[in-house]
């Protein structure tokens, strides 16, 4: 093995030259696009109102009991003090009584409130169904179907029973990048 070779000022004096110029950088984080995300467009609320498949009352798989939804990416803390009904609830939705129509209509208005306001979480009643001709859950399904399908919804979980138990999901909004908030 060879010894190290002693550097010469010479050596360190170039390497100063060359990086006179360069600026460093603000931070060392990469971005990575997802593909997925880059070809599929986001909707926003304005466009759910003229597009008949999103929030569209067809097709609606049963559902369990409790309901629960989360994007990938969300903080397992801000996800359990959530889930525990620990946030402060902006605002709210009741659709009991609502037809699936009723309840569509008024799905598309709330949500377009919750985004002009900037909410972050909210609760939307929907019942549990006992109240239909079946006797099993009509908005229900449709909820965590719609909810799903809603890019500014960040996560859904059942309430808690102080805020309605399983006929109720609170749901933890994106908010607008836009706002600066």
């Amino acid at each position: 093995m060879m010894p190290k070779k002693p550097k010469d000022n010479n050596d360190l004096q170039l390497f100063h030259e060359e990086m006179q110029n360069v600026q460093p950088i603000k931070n060392d984080r990469v971005t990575h696009s997802n593909k997925v995300n880059a070809v599929k467009k986001k909707q926003t609320v304005e466009q759910v109102k003229t597009n008949d498949t999103l929030y569209s009352t067809e097709h609606v798989p049963d559902c369990d009991v409790m309901l629960r939804f989360e994007r990938p990416g969300l903080q397992k803390p801000l996800l359990k003090k959530f889930r525990q009904g620990k946030m402060e609830i902006e605002a709210s939705l009741d659709l009991h009584g609502y037809t699936a129509e009723q309840a569509r209509s008024a799905m598309i208005e709330f949500m377009h409130l919750c985004k002009k306001e900037q909410l972050k979480v909210v609760c939307i009643v929907h019942g549990k169904g006992f109240g239909s001709s079946s006797k099993r859950p009509v908005i229900k399904p449709l909820i965590n179907k719609w909810l799903q399908e809603t890019n500014d919804v960040l996560a859904f979980s059942s309430a808690q029973p102080k805020d309605g138990g399983t006929g109720s999901v609170y749901v933890l909004l994106r908010k607008d990048k836009n706002t600066g908030d």
